[in-house]
């Protein structure tokens, strides 16, 4: 990458200060085909396979703007790792390096559509399943006057107050 083009990898920096964190955040990973390639959101959520389960059955797949992978799949899991060799390191005294990519972000942020196709929540085609866009109460609709109202009403109570027009000005 960069940092050990300019000399300063994690082995030159921990060796100067073996309590640094040092934290690295690609769209590929440091290995494999596409490590040194290129990429934006939308690469990395097709890589990562969750971009074919966003949509409607027979569409295009959605772009989920770029929040999945860039900020969620990015961000946030290197974010997570920097917190938790924060906790290690107030333990043991020792720096860490963290290594996350953006693809492998995503793919663990799916994890849980894969995980729930067995027990029957995300096992229809896309578009069709309980949350994305399949059921009539935890769904979007547009108004009269051109704008969406969001409806989510997945629980017995939400779902209730729903048919008797509690939720709807």
């Amino acid at each position: 990458g960069v940092m050990e083009n300019l000399g300063l990898g994690p082995d030159v920096i921990l060796k100067e200060n073996p309590r640094l964190i040092y934290a690295r955040l690609t769209g590929f990973g440091q290995s494999g085909k596409y490590a040194k390639a290129a990429g934006h959101d939308l690469n990395y959520i097709s890589l990562s396979g969750l971009l074919s389960k966003l949509g409607k059955q027979n569409e295009t797949p959605t772009f989920p703007l770029n929040l999945l992978a860039d900020f969620a799949g990015g961000s946030y899991i290197c974010a997570l790792g920097i917190v938790m060799s924060l906790f290690e390191r107030s333990g043991s005294g020792q720096g860490q390096v963290i290594d996350s990519s953006m693809v492998e972000g995503a793919a663990y942020l799916g994890s849980f559509v894969y995980k729930t196709q067995n027990m029957g929540l995300w096992s229809r085609p896309r578009g069709e399943n309980l949350l994305d866009g399949g059921a009539p109460f935890y769904s979007t609709y547009m108004t009269s006057d051109g704008k969406y109202l969001a409806v989510g009403a997945i629980e017995p109570q939400f779902y209730k107050e729903l048919l008797k027009g509690k939720f709807i000005a």
